[in-house]
């Protein structure tokens, strides 16, 4: 296990409203403020989400598309500094909304999404900078703590 202690910089609300892209509203608005790294959480609904998960013996993603409009169960991320500059990783449980779909989830990475109605995000920065380097072995930009 690797560990760092980090330090509250401040919290911020955001309200994304519908169209907005989720990842780089957050990363224009982290831009905009100095944020390298820190923390969120958030919840609403989503629609264009492209959805996926880390295949470790490919050492590449793969995802699925989902076009309709779907509830935000539970969205939650960190955000680095990748190349000097802030970087989004989110995760999300989405539940389905279309006739015979309400209520079953899909859950993991976000690669992509749109904001449906809104979307509630609670972010708290840190004082600290955190970056993400690459691990040769895993094949991703872990945090470099």
């Amino acid at each position: 296990m690797h560990e760092r202690e980090v330090t509250v910089r401040g919290e911020y609300f955001l309200r994304l409203e519908r169209g907005e892209d989720v990842l780089s509203s957050i990363t224009d608005f982290c831009k905009r403020k100095g944020i390298l790294s820190g923390s969120f959480r958030a919840i609403g609904a989503l629609e264009h989400s492209k959805i996926g998960y880390y295949d470790l013996s490919k050492k590449a993603y793969g995802n699925r598309d989902y076009p309709g409009a779907m509830e935000v169960a539970s969205m939650t991320g960190n955000i680095a500094q990748v190349d000097g500059q802030p970087f989004v990783h989110c995760h999300a449980v989405l539940s389905g909304i279309a006739p015979g779909t309400e209520n079953q989830p899909v859950g993991g990475h976000v690669f992509e999404a749109k904001v449906a109605v809104t979307l509630e995000v609670h972010l708290v920065a840190f004082n600290e900078n955190i970056a993400r380097t690459l691990d040769g072995g895993i094949g991703l930009k872990l945090l470099d703590l």
